[in-house]
């Protein structure tokens, strides 16, 4: 899980671009692949239907976003009005050509050359784009491209739309924004794809404000050494990575890479990362590893099939080294070793002010694939809390707190869960501190739950009497709307609604209800 690439600082952020989802009372949107239970079949109405508005016009088309378009063909020339009849012929004459406001269009085919973004004086109301043409499959292709990266953007307000990256197995970086220079910056319906290096994208060197969106990255692969989707590093800050799809990496999908842990020169920590609506998966380490960042959200994720390997156990986040205020909230977590890790191997601090909530992690990998199968990890840490998550069918753990190498925990909150269907409840080590733990549901089908007390079995009662937690949680059946479809929505009658303690958040009802979701809000 170290990440050592010849160049430093990238990091994330939660507040760009869009406004961010929270909770506000309201029923929550269900995380990426939960279902929702169907709506009833309505009966036909016996008056005719309300007028409907008019459809909304047909967008312009592509070309009028632009003061001007520069139109790039493999068969065109380089002396060429660079229209659409007249093409130029390769991207860097373009780009000596385009000024605020326009765009540079690549026809379809294969152009491989290093493609340089620099500072042509780009604002918000009038930035450069590169992008491909309408209906057309433009590829930059890597090889023998022989520079830091294919894709080098050290300027302003740059959008890259719809364009596939393709190193062909080339040791450098798809996509890089580098130096205080590179902002606002936008990578965007694009495929990238098939590098050697650290990393697929890469944000470093005090480069800011840059959006990673709706791409798919895949195939960064190093055998046994990291090769990331996506990295942030030490002094870049304020990125957003959503709605891609990142998978088949030799690292993990998405890294945000502090001062220390692989880094190859000291820095402030990244600051300021959102990775929102992805689906991460089939990554040889990690989802997601957060190392010493500070203000992550990771919320609304897809994260699945990651297994251990020698430098990783499989989790799909794993929140390690220094890390401060991060925020975990209303993912899906499927086919993973291990779901979520705080702590564990540190340097300096451990992991503060961590926020995990709204999570469903069901069906781990387990012992019959040679995992353990586990769902939140909480080793050395300050200030976490675990609330209004939902855990079901794992074969070892739901819950594991104070038994870390690197220390215990201290401010450790965990109430209002469900952990349910797991080989063990919760396990508790000597290093639990003064843990709060209560208001869960528990539930094992055909069986009493089962807790690990300092490495002793132990049932629900002797859980409570001899560590003092669990006081006000129940052991019965959840009952989930419908576990075969992934529905882990409260069915009507179920223990867990309105079961919950008041935690200071919204609800509807008399009290909040157990675990991921909450039932009965208008």
């Amino acid at each position: 899980m170290r990440f050592r690439l010849p160049l430093t600082t990238i990091v994330c952020s939660a507040g760009l671009f869009a406004g961010l989802v929270g909770c506000t009372g309201k029923v929550e949107p269900a995380p990426v692949g939960v279902a929702r239970p169907g709506p009833t079949k309505p009966s036909l109405p016996t008056d005719p239907p309300p007028p409907t508005d008019p459809p909304p016009p047909e967008p312009p088309p592509p070309e009028a976003q632009y003061s001007r378009v520069l139109w790039v063909s493999p068969t065109g020339n380089d002396a060429a009005a660079g229209t659409q009849a007249l093409p130029l012929r390769t991207v860097a004459r373009a780009l000596s050509q385009v000024k605020p406001g326009e765009a540079v269009f690549l026809m379809s085919g294969t152009w491989r050359e290093r493609v340089q973004l620099v500072e042509k004086q780009g604002t918000a109301a009038k930035p450069l784009t590169l992008r491909a043409a309408p209906g057309a499959t433009a590829i930059l292709k890597g090889g023998s491209i022989g520079a830091t990266a294919l894709v080098d953007v050290s300027g302003a307000y740059w959008n890259i739309e719809g364009l596939t990256v393709d190193l062909g197995g080339e040791r450098t970086f798809a996509v890089m924004w580098r130096g205080a220079g590179a902002h606002h910056g936008v990578l965007k319906g694009s495929i990238v794809k098939n590098g050697t290096e650290g990393s697929g994208v890469y944000v470093t060197d005090h480069a800011h404000d840059v959006l990673i969106a709706d791409n798919e990255i895949y195939n960064f692969d190093q055998g046994d050494v990291d090769s990331h989707g996506v990295t942030v590093q030490t002094s870049a800050s304020n990125v957003v990575v959503r709605g891609n799809d990142i998978h088949h990496n030799s690292g993990d999908g998405v890294q945000c890479l502090g001062p220390e842990g692989g880094a190859t020169s000291p820095g402030t920590p990244f600051d300021n990362l959102l990775v929102e609506g992805n689906q991460l998966h089939d990554n040889r380490e990690n989802g997601v590893d957060i190392k010493t960042c500070t203000h992550v959200t990771v919320r609304g994720n897809t994260i699945y099939n990651h297994r251990s390997v020698s430098s990783s156990a499989g989790e799909g986040v794993i929140v390690h080294l220094s890390p401060s205020d991060i925020t975990l909230e209303d993912n899906v977590f499927y086919a993973n070793a291990r779901a979520i890790q705080i702590g564990g191997y540190r340097e300096g601090a451990p992991p503060t002010r961590v926020r995990i909530r709204r999570n469903v992690i069901h069906d781990g990998l387990g012992a019959s694939e040679g995992e353990e199968g586990t769902g939140i990890r909480v080793d050395a840490s300050v200030d976490v809390k675990v609330q209004q998550n939902t855990v079901w069918n794992l074969s070892g753990a739901c819950l594991i707190f104070g038994d870390g190498a690197s220390g215990g925990n201290q401010g450790l909150d965990v109430r209002n869960n469900i952990f349910a269907g797991c080989g063990i409840a919760a396990r508790g080590g000597p290093g639990r501190g003064n843990a709060v733990v209560d208001g869960n549901l528990y539930f094992l089908g055909g069986s009493a739950v089962s807790f690990r007390l300092d490495n002793a079995a132990v049932g629900l009662a002797d859980w409570r009497s001899k560590a003092g937690l669990d006081k006000r949680s129940q052991e019965r059946a959840p009952g989930f709307v419908d576990t075969g479809a992934d529905d882990y929505h409260l069915a009507t009658g179920s223990a867990a609604r309105e079961a919950g303690l008041s935690l200071g958040l919204p609800f509807c009802g008399v009290a909040p209800d157990q675990g991921a979701f909450e039932s009965g809000c208008p």
